[in-house]
């Protein structure tokens, strides 16, 4: 099982596993033929049902699998860029190869149902080689020896099937239960939703700069985190036009690797130097995190609850007009858009998503080098899913 935590092996079993059910397939699939060529009226009444259901399961995995290969291994010798294919885009096809082609509008704020739709997907496909492999036990004996030989390779892919499932759901598992530091065992804060795999963010993804892979159209009124870092590009602001009372926002805070790994196992802590004052300091994208953080290596993604709410802007900020302690959040207006907010009690992020950057050394403004990515995700074994 340890083995299999790591991308390049696990993603080698899957393409072996993979290859061993097709060749099972097409085993089947010729005793299933040269049943057919020599049939008796009899025997039709268990041929046909088995054949349709095997051109049902067993035929479309077959076939996703080839394009698959062909995208993956083919294409890019062929295609340098997604405008160089002469038909339909490349990622409709890519969708198809790795059953992630239904259009659910939930993938959008859940993109971990596009993997655990595959997993589904092949789930089912072993539930119905289990009634074939049924019903060639059944028949086995009457249609001897070709129903016997189709029982036992059915018997065979069946066993392939349920390890590749297996193997495919901790496929799926695998970015949503990454934790860069390495430190599966300890608990983090249940605000703490997960971390986000750097290479998965929504930047890393597209080939055009700064170009969000959202599907929804513009403007996008989602507020979801997961659909923020997956579809959103880094430039997004999401810049409340008015500050009410007890408002949800989304804001982006920056800061360390080695930080944000404490962030998340005990939470934000005060910052005692600002202009807003005291508190936890939150931008309205990622892009405006770069100058106003002081250490570098990961980003934060969180709603936050701004309370009672004062709103200042950049003059009156430079007049040091005073805030209350009444007030739970100081917003700054910027003129030039790159607004920034204070919260000043932390119980008002609610919750938060953190991506680490995978480059190896990162030099923070002090000069301290941050703390390494000990578990290194690998995207490219994702490829086509998202």
């Amino acid at each position: 099982m340890q083995r299999l935590k790591d991308d390049h092996t696990r993603y080698n079993y899957l393409i072996l596993f993979h290859a061993i059910d097709a060749l099972t397939f097409l085993i089947r699939f010729i005793i299933l033929c040269t049943d057919l060529s020599a049939a008796n009226s009899d025997s039709l009444q268990y041929l046909i049902p088995i054949l349709l259901l095997e051109f049902a399961t067993s035929l479309v995995i077959f076939i996703a699998d080839l394009i698959y290969v062909y995208l993956k291994y083919v294409g890019p010798i062929l295609y340098e860029t997604e405008q160089d294919d002469i038909c339909v885009p490349r990622k409709y096809v890519w969708r198809f190869s790795t059953l992630t082609c239904f259009k659910c509008d939930c993938y959008q704020d859940l993109p971990q149902t596009v993997t655990l739709t595959r997993v589904i997907i092949l789930g089912s496909c072993v539930v119905v080689r289990f009634v074939l492999f049924i019903l060639g036990a059944v028949c086995a004996n009457k249609y001897s020896p070709r129903g016997i030989a189709y029982t036992v390779i059915a018997s065979f892919s069946l066993v392939i099937s349920s390890i590749t499932v297996i193997i495919e759901y901790l496929h799926h598992r695998r970015p949503w239960y990454y934790r860069p530091s390495n430190d599966y065992t300890v608990v983090t804060r249940k605000e703490h939703l997960r971390y986000i795999p750097y290479d998965l963010v929504n930047d890393q993804r597209t080939i055009h700069w700064r170009s969000s892979l959202c599907e929804r159209g513009t403007p996008c009124n989602s507020r979801n985190l997961h659909h923020v870092l997956f579809y959103h590009s880094s430039n997004v602001q999401y810049r409340p036009e008015e500050t009410r009372n007890n408002q949800t926002v989304v804001g982006f805070h920056q800061t360390s690797r080695h930080a944000a790994y404490a962030i998340a196992r005990e939470g934000f802590l005060h910052s005692r130097r600002g202009m807003l004052g005291e508190g936890v300091y939150f931008a309205t994208s990622i892009d405006h995190t770069q100058f106003k953080a002081n250490h570098f290596g990961a980003f934060i993604c969180a709603k936050v609850d701004l309370g009672n709410t004062r709103r200042i802007t950049s003059a009156q900020l430079k007049a040091r007009i005073a805030v209350g302690p009444e007030f739970d959040t100081v917003y700054l207006d910027h003129e030039l858009g790159n607004d920034e907010f204070c919260v000043r009690n932390t119980a008002q992020i609610r919750s938060w998503i953190i991506s680490a950057s995978n480059e190896r050394r990162i030099v923070s403004r002090d000069g301290t080098v941050d703390a390494p990515i000990t578990d290194e995700f690998d995207a490219r074994v994702y490829e086509g899913c998202f």
